[in-house]
Protein backbone atom coordinates (compact mmCIF):
# COMPACT_ATOMS: atom_id res chain seq x y z
CA UNK A 1 0.00 0.00 0.00
CA UNK A 2 1.81 3.13 -1.24
CA UNK A 3 0.30 5.57 1.27
CA UNK A 4 -1.60 3.60 3.90
CA UNK A 5 -3.83 5.69 6.17
CA UNK A 6 -5.45 4.25 9.31
CA UNK A 7 -8.06 6.23 11.23
CA UNK A 8 -8.20 5.23 14.91
CA UNK A 9 -11.29 5.93 17.04
CA UNK A 10 -12.38 5.56 20.65
CA UNK A 11 -16.14 5.78 21.17
CA UNK A 12 -16.34 5.56 24.98
CA UNK A 13 -15.45 8.14 27.64
CA UNK A 14 -12.26 10.01 26.73
CA UNK A 15 -13.33 9.63 23.10
CA UNK A 16 -10.55 10.40 20.67
CA UNK A 17 -9.33 10.05 17.11
CA UNK A 18 -5.92 9.45 15.59
CA UNK A 19 -4.27 9.00 12.22
CA UNK A 20 -1.43 6.57 11.49
CA UNK A 21 0.12 7.16 8.08
CA UNK A 22 2.50 4.59 6.57
CA UNK A 23 2.92 3.06 10.01
CA UNK A 24 3.74 6.37 11.74
CA UNK A 25 1.49 8.06 14.29
CA UNK A 26 1.04 11.61 12.98
CA UNK A 27 -2.07 13.04 14.69
CA UNK A 28 -4.29 12.46 17.71
CA UNK A 29 -6.70 14.46 19.84
CA UNK A 30 -9.28 13.82 22.55
CA UNK A 31 -12.76 15.12 21.87
CA UNK A 32 -12.78 16.98 25.19
CA UNK A 33 -10.29 19.49 23.74
CA UNK A 34 -12.79 20.42 21.04
CA UNK A 35 -16.07 20.07 22.98
CA UNK A 36 -14.63 21.67 26.16
CA UNK A 37 -16.41 18.96 28.19
CA UNK A 38 -13.97 16.88 30.20
CA UNK A 39 -13.95 13.12 29.65
CA UNK A 40 -16.76 13.36 27.10
CA UNK A 41 -17.66 10.30 25.06
CA UNK A 42 -18.87 9.68 21.47
CA UNK A 43 -17.05 10.38 18.23
CA UNK A 44 -18.14 13.36 16.12
CA UNK A 45 -17.37 14.50 12.61
CA UNK A 46 -15.42 17.56 13.80
CA UNK A 47 -13.18 15.21 15.82
CA UNK A 48 -12.44 13.13 12.72
CA UNK A 49 -11.92 16.23 10.59
CA UNK A 50 -9.45 17.57 13.16
CA UNK A 51 -7.04 14.63 12.93
CA UNK A 52 -7.42 14.32 9.16
CA UNK A 53 -6.50 17.99 8.82
CA UNK A 54 -3.45 17.67 11.10
CA UNK A 55 -2.34 14.57 9.18
CA UNK A 56 -2.91 16.37 5.86
CA UNK A 57 -5.15 13.64 4.45
CA UNK A 58 -8.77 13.55 3.29
CA UNK A 59 -11.55 11.27 4.37
CA UNK A 60 -11.29 9.58 0.98
CA UNK A 61 -7.65 8.72 1.73
CA UNK A 62 -8.51 6.53 4.73
CA UNK A 63 -7.82 2.85 3.99
CA UNK A 64 -8.78 1.25 7.31
CA UNK A 65 -10.72 2.34 10.40
CA UNK A 66 -9.75 0.84 13.79
CA UNK A 67 -11.35 0.93 17.23
CA UNK A 68 -11.77 -1.38 20.22
CA UNK A 69 -14.32 -3.35 22.18
CA UNK A 70 -14.17 -4.55 25.79
CA UNK A 71 -15.95 -7.83 25.18
CA UNK A 72 -13.75 -9.18 22.40
CA UNK A 73 -12.12 -12.34 23.74
CA UNK A 74 -8.96 -13.92 22.49
CA UNK A 75 -10.36 -17.42 22.28
CA UNK A 76 -13.53 -16.61 20.36
CA UNK A 77 -15.04 -14.17 17.87
CA UNK A 78 -18.42 -13.03 19.21
CA UNK A 79 -21.12 -11.14 17.33
CA UNK A 80 -21.18 -7.40 17.89
CA UNK A 81 -23.88 -4.74 17.66
CA UNK A 82 -23.51 -1.89 15.23
CA UNK A 83 -21.60 1.18 16.33
CA UNK A 84 -22.29 4.66 15.08
CA UNK A 85 -20.20 7.76 14.65
CA UNK A 86 -22.49 10.52 15.84
CA UNK A 87 -22.56 14.15 14.82
CA UNK A 88 -23.73 16.87 17.16
CA UNK A 89 -27.41 16.17 16.47
CA UNK A 90 -27.13 12.40 16.93
CA UNK A 91 -27.38 11.60 13.22
CA UNK A 92 -25.12 8.69 12.18
CA UNK A 93 -22.27 9.85 9.94
CA UNK A 94 -20.36 6.58 9.97
CA UNK A 95 -22.00 3.19 10.22
CA UNK A 96 -20.06 0.03 11.02
CA UNK A 97 -21.63 -3.09 9.52
CA UNK A 98 -21.00 -6.73 10.41
CA UNK A 99 -20.28 -7.73 6.81
CA UNK A 100 -17.03 -9.61 7.21
CA UNK A 101 -15.79 -11.43 10.31
CA UNK A 102 -12.32 -12.87 10.40
CA UNK A 103 -12.23 -15.97 12.59
CA UNK A 104 -9.18 -17.72 13.97
CA UNK A 105 -6.55 -16.93 16.57
CA UNK A 106 -6.18 -13.22 15.80
CA UNK A 107 -7.53 -11.07 18.70
CA UNK A 108 -9.35 -8.72 16.33
CA UNK A 109 -11.84 -8.95 13.48
CA UNK A 110 -12.75 -6.88 10.45
CA UNK A 111 -16.08 -5.32 9.58
CA UNK A 112 -17.08 -2.94 6.85
CA UNK A 113 -17.24 0.72 7.79
CA UNK A 114 -19.17 3.31 5.81
CA UNK A 115 -17.82 6.85 6.08
CA UNK A 116 -20.43 8.87 4.27
CA UNK A 117 -20.52 7.20 0.85
CA UNK A 118 -17.13 5.51 1.28
CA UNK A 119 -16.90 1.91 2.52
CA UNK A 120 -13.72 0.88 4.31
CA UNK A 121 -12.62 -2.16 6.35
CA UNK A 122 -12.95 -1.68 10.10
CA UNK A 123 -10.64 -3.53 12.49
CA UNK A 124 -12.02 -4.04 15.98
CA UNK A 125 -9.38 -4.79 18.63
CA UNK A 126 -9.73 -5.93 22.23
CA UNK A 127 -9.61 -2.99 24.64
CA UNK A 128 -6.41 -3.87 26.50
CA UNK A 129 -4.62 -5.03 23.40
CA UNK A 130 -5.20 -1.53 22.00
CA UNK A 131 -3.81 -0.06 25.25
CA UNK A 132 -0.75 -2.29 24.94
CA UNK A 133 -0.29 -1.37 21.28
CA UNK A 134 -0.16 2.36 22.09
CA UNK A 135 2.68 1.74 24.53
CA UNK A 136 4.61 -0.93 22.63
CA UNK A 137 4.58 0.55 19.14
CA UNK A 138 5.71 3.98 20.42
CA UNK A 139 8.47 2.45 22.55
CA UNK A 140 12.14 2.17 21.54
CA UNK A 141 12.10 -1.57 22.30
CA UNK A 142 12.43 -4.35 19.74
CA UNK A 143 11.10 -6.81 22.29
CA UNK A 144 9.07 -6.08 25.41
CA UNK A 145 6.50 -7.46 27.82
CA UNK A 146 3.29 -5.42 28.07
CA UNK A 147 1.16 -4.94 31.18
CA UNK A 148 -2.18 -3.17 30.80
CA UNK A 149 -4.49 -2.52 33.76
CA UNK A 150 -7.40 -0.15 34.31
CA UNK A 151 -10.82 0.12 35.91
CA UNK A 152 -13.19 -1.09 33.25
CA UNK A 153 -15.96 -3.08 34.89
CA UNK A 154 -16.91 -6.44 36.35
CA UNK A 155 -15.17 -8.85 33.96
CA UNK A 156 -11.48 -9.79 34.06
CA UNK A 157 -11.00 -9.44 30.29
CA UNK A 158 -12.07 -5.83 30.60
CA UNK A 159 -9.52 -5.00 33.28
CA UNK A 160 -6.07 -6.44 32.52
CA UNK A 161 -3.76 -8.08 30.00
CA UNK A 162 -0.31 -9.67 29.69
CA UNK A 163 1.09 -9.31 26.14
CA UNK A 164 4.38 -9.64 24.26
CA UNK A 165 5.83 -7.42 21.57
CA UNK A 166 8.47 -8.68 19.16
CA UNK A 167 9.46 -6.42 16.26
CA UNK A 168 6.26 -5.47 14.45
CA UNK A 169 4.26 -8.23 16.15
CA UNK A 170 2.17 -7.80 19.27
CA UNK A 171 0.43 -10.84 20.74
CA UNK A 172 -1.66 -11.38 23.87
CA UNK A 173 -0.32 -13.88 26.40
CA UNK A 174 -3.26 -14.15 28.75
CA UNK A 175 -5.72 -12.20 30.86
CA UNK A 176 -4.27 -12.28 34.41
CA UNK A 177 -7.57 -11.22 36.03
CA UNK A 178 -6.03 -8.25 37.88
CA UNK A 179 -8.94 -6.06 38.95
CA UNK A 180 -7.38 -3.80 41.58
CA UNK A 181 -8.11 -0.81 39.32
CA UNK A 182 -11.80 -1.28 40.07
CA UNK A 183 -11.20 -1.15 43.82
CA UNK A 184 -9.07 1.98 43.47
CA UNK A 185 -11.87 3.61 41.51
CA UNK A 186 -14.55 2.76 44.04
CA UNK A 187 -12.39 3.89 46.97
CA UNK A 188 -11.98 7.23 45.22
CA UNK A 189 -15.73 7.70 45.12
CA UNK A 190 -16.43 6.27 48.58
CA UNK A 191 -13.80 8.58 50.11
CA UNK A 192 -15.91 11.51 48.92
CA UNK A 193 -13.37 12.71 46.35
CA UNK A 194 -15.65 12.18 43.36
CA UNK A 195 -15.89 9.74 40.43
CA UNK A 196 -12.61 7.97 39.71
CA UNK A 197 -12.83 8.93 36.05
CA UNK A 198 -12.15 12.50 37.16
CA UNK A 199 -10.55 12.11 40.58
CA UNK A 200 -8.18 9.12 40.60
CA UNK A 201 -5.22 11.51 40.50
CA UNK A 202 -6.67 13.36 43.47
CA UNK A 203 -6.66 10.14 45.50
CA UNK A 204 -3.00 9.61 44.56
CA UNK A 205 -2.15 13.10 45.83
CA UNK A 206 -4.11 12.62 49.08
CA UNK A 207 -2.45 9.25 49.80
CA UNK A 208 0.94 10.88 50.41
CA UNK A 209 -0.47 12.60 53.52
CA UNK A 210 -1.52 9.36 55.19
CA UNK A 211 -0.01 6.06 56.27
CA UNK A 212 -1.20 2.65 55.10
CA UNK A 213 -2.69 0.56 57.87
CA UNK A 214 -1.02 -2.59 59.13
CA UNK A 215 -3.92 -4.53 57.65
CA UNK A 216 -3.29 -3.00 54.21
CA UNK A 217 0.37 -3.98 54.47
CA UNK A 218 -0.45 -7.47 55.65
CA UNK A 219 -3.21 -8.27 53.14
CA UNK A 220 -2.18 -6.23 50.09
CA UNK A 221 -1.54 -9.22 47.84
CA UNK A 222 -4.64 -10.99 49.10
CA UNK A 223 -6.77 -7.94 48.25
CA UNK A 224 -5.21 -7.97 44.80
CA UNK A 225 -5.70 -11.67 44.08
CA UNK A 226 -6.63 -12.55 40.53
CA UNK A 227 -10.32 -12.78 39.77
CA UNK A 228 -9.67 -16.37 38.62
CA UNK A 229 -8.08 -17.28 41.98
CA UNK A 230 -10.61 -15.73 44.32
CA UNK A 231 -13.70 -17.13 42.59
CA UNK A 232 -15.87 -14.05 43.05
CA UNK A 233 -18.69 -13.74 40.55
CA UNK A 234 -19.31 -10.09 41.39
CA UNK A 235 -16.24 -7.85 41.71
CA UNK A 236 -18.27 -5.33 43.71
CA UNK A 237 -18.64 -7.89 46.53
CA UNK A 238 -14.86 -8.10 46.75
CA UNK A 239 -14.41 -4.31 46.68
CA UNK A 240 -17.04 -3.67 49.35
CA UNK A 241 -15.50 -6.27 51.65
CA UNK A 242 -12.06 -4.69 51.19
CA UNK A 243 -13.52 -1.24 51.95
CA UNK A 244 -15.19 -2.48 55.13
CA UNK A 245 -12.00 -4.13 56.39
CA UNK A 246 -9.70 -1.20 55.61
CA UNK A 247 -12.04 1.44 57.05
CA UNK A 248 -13.16 -0.64 60.03
CA UNK A 249 -16.71 0.44 59.18
CA UNK A 250 -19.68 -1.17 57.50
CA UNK A 251 -19.74 -1.79 53.76
CA UNK A 252 -22.23 1.06 53.29
CA UNK A 253 -20.15 3.67 55.12
CA UNK A 254 -19.14 6.64 52.98
CA UNK A 255 -17.08 9.78 53.59
CA UNK A 256 -18.76 13.08 52.80
CA UNK A 257 -17.12 15.62 50.53
CA UNK A 258 -16.24 17.68 53.63
CA UNK A 259 -14.56 14.64 55.25
CA UNK A 260 -12.63 13.59 52.13
CA UNK A 261 -9.37 15.20 53.26
CA UNK A 262 -9.62 14.23 56.95
CA UNK A 263 -6.80 12.34 58.66
CA UNK A 264 -8.87 9.16 58.52
CA UNK A 265 -9.49 9.62 54.79
CA UNK A 266 -5.79 10.26 54.23
CA UNK A 267 -4.90 6.94 55.85
CA UNK A 268 -7.52 5.05 53.84
CA UNK A 269 -6.18 6.66 50.67
CA UNK A 270 -2.65 5.63 51.65
CA UNK A 271 -3.88 2.09 52.29
CA UNK A 272 -5.48 1.58 48.87
CA UNK A 273 -2.49 3.26 47.19
CA UNK A 274 -0.20 0.78 48.99
CA UNK A 275 -2.38 -2.14 47.90
CA UNK A 276 -2.34 -0.91 44.31
CA UNK A 277 1.45 -0.58 44.25
CA UNK A 278 2.05 -3.99 45.81
CA UNK A 279 -0.34 -5.69 43.40
CA UNK A 280 1.17 -4.01 40.34
CA UNK A 281 4.74 -4.81 41.39
CA UNK A 282 3.74 -8.44 42.00
CA UNK A 283 1.93 -8.61 38.65
CA UNK A 284 4.92 -7.17 36.81
CA UNK A 285 7.18 -9.73 38.49
CA UNK A 286 4.86 -12.56 37.38
CA UNK A 287 4.86 -11.23 33.84
CA UNK A 288 8.65 -11.05 33.90
CA UNK A 289 8.93 -14.72 34.87
CA UNK A 290 6.22 -16.00 32.54
CA UNK A 291 7.81 -14.27 29.54
CA UNK A 292 11.42 -14.85 30.55
CA UNK A 293 13.76 -14.73 27.59
CA UNK A 294 11.22 -12.96 25.38
CA UNK A 295 11.30 -9.34 26.58
CA UNK A 296 14.98 -8.35 27.00
CA UNK A 297 14.12 -6.80 30.37
CA UNK A 298 11.80 -4.20 28.80
CA UNK A 299 8.31 -3.41 30.10
CA UNK A 300 5.56 -1.37 28.44
CA UNK A 301 2.90 -0.09 30.86
CA UNK A 302 -0.54 1.01 29.72
CA UNK A 303 -4.14 1.44 30.80
CA UNK A 304 -5.52 4.14 33.06
CA UNK A 305 -3.68 2.73 36.08
CA UNK A 306 -0.41 3.77 34.44
CA UNK A 307 -1.29 7.41 35.09
CA UNK A 308 -0.45 6.58 38.73
CA UNK A 309 3.14 7.84 38.94
CA UNK A 310 3.73 6.33 42.38
CA UNK A 311 2.87 2.87 41.09
CA UNK A 312 5.04 3.33 37.98
CA UNK A 313 7.99 4.25 40.19
CA UNK A 314 7.38 1.25 42.46
CA UNK A 315 7.38 -1.09 39.45
CA UNK A 316 10.61 0.41 38.14
CA UNK A 317 12.25 0.19 41.57
CA UNK A 318 11.02 -3.23 42.71
CA UNK A 319 10.07 -5.39 39.70
CA UNK A 320 12.84 -7.24 37.82
CA UNK A 321 12.49 -5.30 34.55
CA UNK A 322 15.43 -3.08 33.63
CA UNK A 323 13.54 -0.35 31.80
CA UNK A 324 9.98 0.73 31.06
CA UNK A 325 8.06 2.83 28.55
CA UNK A 326 4.71 4.57 28.82
CA UNK A 327 2.65 6.34 26.19
CA UNK A 328 1.47 9.77 27.44
CA UNK A 329 -2.17 8.93 26.64
CA UNK A 330 -2.38 5.98 29.05
CA UNK A 331 -6.12 6.30 29.50
CA UNK A 332 -8.91 5.46 27.11
CA UNK A 333 -8.07 8.34 24.77
CA UNK A 334 -4.98 6.27 23.95
CA UNK A 335 -7.26 3.49 22.66
CA UNK A 336 -7.70 5.47 19.43
CA UNK A 337 -3.92 5.51 18.99
CA UNK A 338 -3.35 1.89 19.97
CA UNK A 339 -6.10 0.54 17.73
CA UNK A 340 -4.70 2.44 14.73
CA UNK A 341 -1.12 1.32 15.39
CA UNK A 342 -2.20 -2.29 15.84
CA UNK A 343 -4.14 -2.20 12.57
CA UNK A 344 -1.19 -0.61 10.76
CA UNK A 345 1.39 -3.13 11.94
CA UNK A 346 -0.62 -6.31 12.48
CA UNK A 347 -3.43 -6.03 9.93
CA UNK A 348 -1.66 -4.16 7.14
CA UNK A 349 1.77 -5.59 7.98
CA UNK A 350 3.55 -2.22 7.90
CA UNK A 351 7.00 -2.10 9.55
CA UNK A 352 7.52 -0.26 12.81
CA UNK A 353 9.05 3.20 12.94
CA UNK A 354 11.07 4.92 15.67
CA UNK A 355 9.89 8.00 17.57
CA UNK A 356 11.45 10.89 19.43
CA UNK A 357 9.57 11.95 22.60
CA UNK A 358 8.16 15.09 20.98
CA UNK A 359 6.67 13.01 18.17
CA UNK A 360 4.33 11.19 20.54
CA UNK A 361 3.80 14.00 23.07
CA UNK A 362 2.58 16.71 20.70
CA UNK A 363 0.04 15.31 18.25
CA UNK A 364 -2.55 18.07 17.98
CA UNK A 365 -2.82 21.36 16.12
CA UNK A 366 -0.66 24.44 16.34
CA UNK A 367 -2.25 27.90 16.07
CA UNK A 368 -1.17 31.39 15.11
CA UNK A 369 -1.63 34.15 17.70
CA UNK A 370 -4.55 36.52 17.13
CA UNK A 371 -3.72 39.62 15.06
CA UNK A 372 -2.15 42.43 17.09
CA UNK A 373 -1.89 40.24 20.20
CA UNK A 374 0.66 41.57 22.70
CA UNK A 375 4.30 42.23 21.88
CA UNK A 376 7.14 40.09 20.50
CA UNK A 377 8.18 37.25 22.77
CA UNK A 378 11.19 38.01 24.99
CA UNK A 379 12.30 34.91 26.93
CA UNK A 380 14.43 37.03 29.23
CA UNK A 381 11.39 39.08 30.22
CA UNK A 382 9.30 35.94 30.78
CA UNK A 383 12.07 34.54 33.01
CA UNK A 384 12.15 37.81 35.00
CA UNK A 385 8.38 37.69 35.52
CA UNK A 386 8.67 34.11 36.78
CA UNK A 387 11.64 34.91 39.04
CA UNK A 388 9.65 37.80 40.54
CA UNK A 389 6.84 35.43 41.53
CA UNK A 390 4.60 35.78 38.49
CA UNK A 391 2.54 32.99 36.94
CA UNK A 392 2.79 32.61 33.16
CA UNK A 393 0.30 30.92 30.85
CA UNK A 394 2.35 29.30 28.06
CA UNK A 395 0.66 28.38 24.77
CA UNK A 396 3.04 27.32 22.00
CA UNK A 397 3.27 24.61 19.33
CA UNK A 398 1.10 21.54 18.81
CA UNK A 399 -1.24 20.58 21.63
CA UNK A 400 -0.31 17.65 23.85
CA UNK A 401 -2.04 14.29 23.68
CA UNK A 402 -3.03 12.84 27.05
CA UNK A 403 -4.03 14.51 30.31
CA UNK A 404 -0.68 16.07 31.26
CA UNK A 405 0.61 19.47 30.15
CA UNK A 406 4.06 18.82 28.70
CA UNK A 407 5.12 22.36 27.92
CA UNK A 408 2.82 23.47 25.10
CA UNK A 409 -0.36 24.19 27.10
CA UNK A 410 1.14 24.96 30.51
CA UNK A 411 0.97 27.22 33.53
CA UNK A 412 4.53 27.99 34.64
CA UNK A 413 5.73 29.34 37.98
CA UNK A 414 8.74 29.67 40.29
CA UNK A 415 9.33 26.38 42.20
CA UNK A 416 11.29 28.24 44.91
CA UNK A 417 8.19 29.97 46.24
CA UNK A 418 6.86 28.46 49.47
CA UNK A 419 3.32 29.76 48.86
CA UNK A 420 3.09 29.17 45.10
CA UNK A 421 1.32 25.81 45.42
CA UNK A 422 -1.46 27.27 47.57
CA UNK A 423 -1.73 30.30 45.33
CA UNK A 424 -2.27 28.21 42.19
CA UNK A 425 -4.49 25.62 43.89
CA UNK A 426 -6.81 28.15 45.53
CA UNK A 427 -6.76 31.26 43.33
CA UNK A 428 -6.12 29.95 39.82
CA UNK A 429 -7.17 26.31 39.54
CA UNK A 430 -9.76 26.23 42.36
CA UNK A 431 -8.93 22.71 43.50
CA UNK A 432 -8.07 20.75 46.66
CA UNK A 433 -5.32 22.11 48.92
CA UNK A 434 -3.35 18.85 48.90
CA UNK A 435 -2.93 18.55 45.13
CA UNK A 436 0.79 18.63 44.15
CA UNK A 437 2.46 20.26 41.16
CA UNK A 438 5.06 18.86 38.81
CA UNK A 439 8.50 20.20 37.92
CA UNK A 440 10.06 20.41 34.46
CA UNK A 441 13.85 20.28 34.24
CA UNK A 442 16.47 19.92 31.48
CA UNK A 443 17.42 16.27 31.21
CA UNK A 444 21.11 16.98 31.78
CA UNK A 445 20.31 18.79 35.06
CA UNK A 446 17.75 16.31 36.37
CA UNK A 447 20.23 14.25 38.42
CA UNK A 448 21.18 17.36 40.43
CA UNK A 449 17.62 17.84 41.61
CA UNK A 450 15.82 14.48 41.46
CA UNK A 451 16.63 10.83 42.14
CA UNK A 452 15.58 9.50 38.74
CA UNK A 453 16.51 6.12 37.26
CA UNK A 454 15.36 6.99 33.72
CA UNK A 455 14.37 10.01 31.69
CA UNK A 456 10.75 11.04 32.30
CA UNK A 457 9.59 13.00 29.23
CA UNK A 458 5.84 12.47 29.80
CA UNK A 459 5.48 13.33 33.50
CA UNK A 460 4.58 9.73 34.35
CA UNK A 461 7.36 8.86 36.80
CA UNK A 462 7.81 9.78 40.43
CA UNK A 463 11.20 10.70 41.88
CA UNK A 464 12.57 11.79 45.23
CA UNK A 465 13.41 15.49 45.36
CA UNK A 466 17.07 15.93 46.33
CA UNK A 467 16.78 19.61 47.36
CA UNK A 468 13.21 20.02 48.61
CA UNK A 469 13.95 23.16 50.62
CA UNK A 470 15.10 24.95 47.46
CA UNK A 471 12.06 23.98 45.34
CA UNK A 472 9.18 23.58 47.83
CA UNK A 473 6.43 24.39 45.32
CA UNK A 474 7.09 21.13 43.43
CA UNK A 475 7.99 18.95 46.44
CA UNK A 476 5.06 16.88 47.66
CA UNK A 477 4.55 16.21 51.36
CA UNK A 478 6.40 12.87 51.03
CA UNK A 479 9.42 14.51 49.39
CA UNK A 480 8.65 13.31 45.87
CA UNK A 481 7.75 14.96 42.57
CA UNK A 482 6.13 13.91 39.30
CA UNK A 483 9.02 14.97 37.09
CA UNK A 484 9.14 15.95 33.43
CA UNK A 485 12.64 15.83 31.95
CA UNK A 486 13.27 17.77 28.77
CA UNK A 487 15.76 17.75 25.91
CA UNK A 488 16.08 20.88 23.82
CA UNK A 489 15.10 19.07 20.61
CA UNK A 490 11.81 18.02 22.21
CA UNK A 491 10.68 21.52 23.22
CA UNK A 492 13.15 24.33 22.41
CA UNK A 493 10.91 27.08 23.81
CA UNK A 494 10.52 25.64 27.31
CA UNK A 495 14.12 24.44 27.33
CA UNK A 496 15.47 27.92 26.54
CA UNK A 497 13.15 29.44 29.13
CA UNK A 498 14.50 26.98 31.74
CA UNK A 499 18.02 28.08 30.84
CA UNK A 500 17.07 31.77 31.14
CA UNK A 501 15.31 31.20 34.47
CA UNK A 502 18.26 29.14 35.74
CA UNK A 503 20.63 31.93 34.75
CA UNK A 504 18.68 34.38 36.91
CA UNK A 505 18.05 32.13 39.90
CA UNK A 506 20.55 29.26 39.81
CA UNK A 507 17.59 26.86 39.65
CA UNK A 508 16.93 25.40 36.17
CA UNK A 509 13.53 24.06 37.26
CA UNK A 510 10.00 25.40 36.74
CA UNK A 511 6.65 24.43 38.16
CA UNK A 512 4.64 23.10 35.21
CA UNK A 513 0.93 22.43 35.47
CA UNK A 514 -1.90 22.26 32.96
CA UNK A 515 -3.35 25.37 31.37
CA UNK A 516 -6.92 24.90 32.57
CA UNK A 517 -9.19 25.43 35.53
CA UNK A 518 -10.61 22.76 37.80
CA UNK A 519 -12.80 20.33 35.86
CA UNK A 520 -11.85 21.83 32.47
CA UNK A 521 -9.89 20.21 29.64
CA UNK A 522 -6.51 21.61 28.64
CA UNK A 523 -6.80 24.78 26.56
CA UNK A 524 -6.79 23.87 22.87
CA UNK A 525 -7.08 27.19 21.01
CA UNK A 526 -5.69 30.71 21.56
CA UNK A 527 -9.25 31.79 22.36
CA UNK A 528 -9.40 29.21 25.18
CA UNK A 529 -6.11 30.53 26.57
CA UNK A 530 -7.12 34.21 26.29
CA UNK A 531 -10.43 33.51 28.02
CA UNK A 532 -8.66 31.68 30.87
CA UNK A 533 -6.05 34.45 31.12
CA UNK A 534 -8.78 37.05 31.44
CA UNK A 535 -10.63 35.18 34.20
CA UNK A 536 -7.71 34.04 36.39
CA UNK A 537 -5.04 35.94 38.34
CA UNK A 538 -2.25 35.12 35.88
CA UNK A 539 0.49 37.64 35.18
CA UNK A 540 1.46 36.89 31.58
CA UNK A 541 0.18 34.99 28.58
CA UNK A 542 2.51 33.72 25.86
CA UNK A 543 0.98 32.64 22.53
CA UNK A 544 3.59 31.41 20.06
CA UNK A 545 6.01 34.30 19.39
CA UNK A 546 3.90 36.93 21.19
CA UNK A 547 3.35 37.77 24.84
CA UNK A 548 0.99 39.94 26.84
CA UNK A 549 1.28 41.04 30.46
CA UNK A 550 -1.34 42.28 32.92
CA UNK A 551 1.22 44.38 34.72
Amino acid sequence: MADAVVLGLNFTHDSAASVVRNGRLVAAVSRERISRIKKVGAVTRDLVDYVLDVAKVRLEDVDVVASSNYSLRYEETPQFPRLFLQNGQGKPDIELRNNLIVTGPEPHYVMQCRLGEIARPHVLIQHHLAHAAAAYYTSPFQRAACLSIDSSGPYPDWSSLFALGDGSKLAPMRCPGIMIGNAYGWFCEWLGLGPSLHKAGTLMGLAAYGKPSSLAREKALEYGRSWFERGEEDDMVWCRRMWSELTGRGEDFRFSREESASCEAQNIAASIQHVLEEVLVSSAAKLYEEALGQHDGNLCLSGGTSLNCDANAAILDQAPFKTQHLFPGCGDDGIAVGAALYAAHMTLGLPRVSYEPFEIAYLGRSYAPPPDFGSPLDLGEVARVLAAGGVVAWFRGRSEFGPRALGNRSLLADPRSSDMRDRINFKIKNREWFRPFAPVVPLEDAADWFDLKEASPYMLRLARVLKPLLIPAVSHVDGTARVQTLRRQDNPGIYDLLRAFGGLTGVPVLLNTSLNGNGEPLCETPQDAIRFFGNAPIDMLVIEDRMQSKR
